[in-house]
């Protein structure tokens, strides 16, 4: 017991560590991806790894350093309103909080519910591959409106791209080591969308002038949840899943020496 304690303290400072690095270093935790509007975070990638090895207690607080770094951060480097408005605690910190507690619920909910039946792997594509065509059309109706692109590529791109992941995640899952962990690219999925959801969300309740001055709030938050959200999704799965993978293969191997 004491052991378990000392390795969740390590593994809650090394993480807050990692977040408070990447989330104060500007144009690394926070990219600048849409000029005077919003950026894209990949701060959620070392939150979302701690939680998949640490308590719900634990989970909760690399939430917060999550939300302090994007706090500071409004503060140090903000460009534009948008930045700006993650000066409220509200905005910055409370959302990464309850993004935190969701995907520990996300995640661990999914490792019991495929751990208990057979064939796990087949109801772990299919849930990816709803959220991903879900997903996907708010990625091509968002880009429509933010650009002048002709619908019929807007919505090929999207196509080659959901095919091109969805096989990924097929090869991935082929890999008889690599099926006990098929919860972890879905878990992460949907967890940085909730994310994107909480976020966007937040800032239309308490600060909607962050979105322009008499904006399409729900015109502007498609937009920006089906670029910056995509962009983070795909960081999350893309980075995040093969450093769980490695984790877990060396935390079997120190438990079975």
């Amino acid at each position: 017991m004491r052991n378990k304690k000392i390795l969740n303290l390590t593994l809650f400072s090394t993480f807050s560590a990692i977040i408070l690095l990447i989330g104060l270093i500007p144009e690394i935790g926070y990219i600048t991806f849409i000029p005077g509007i919003a950026s894209i975070t990949i701060v959620h990638i070392p939150v979302l790894i701690g939680i998949t090895l640490l308590p719900l207690s634990y989970a909760a607080g690399l939430g917060l350093m999550f939300g302090l770094t994007s706090f500071i951060a409004s503060f140090i480097y903000a460009k534009s309103t948008f930045d700006y408005a993650f000066q409220n605690p509200l905005i910055s910190i409370l959302p990464r909080i309850l993004f935190a507690v969701i995907a520990f619920l996300v995640i661990n909910g999914l490792k019991k519910l495929l751990k208990n039946i057979k064939h796990s792997e087949i109801y772990a594509f299919t849930i990816v591959s709803l959220v991903s065509i879900v997903f996907m059309l708010f990625v091509a109706e968002g880009l429509l409106k933010l650009t002048n692109w002709e619908r019929i590529y807007v919505y090929l791109g999207v196509l080659i791209i959901t095919v091109v992941l969805l096989f990924l995640y097929y090869l991935f899952l082929r890999t008889p080591t690599h099926r006990k962990l098929a919860y972890i690219p879905t878990s992460f999925i949907v967890s940085s969308l909730i994310h994107s959801l909480l976020v966007l969300t937040l800032i239309a309740l308490f600060k909607p002038t962050a979105y322009g001055d008499n904006p399409d709030l729900f015109g502007l938050i498609l937009a920006i949840f089906s670029s910056n959200s995509l962009v983070e999704a795909l960081a999350a799965i893309l980075i995040g899943t093969p450093i769980v993978v490695a984790l877990h293969n060396v935390i079997e191997i120190e438990e079975l020496k």
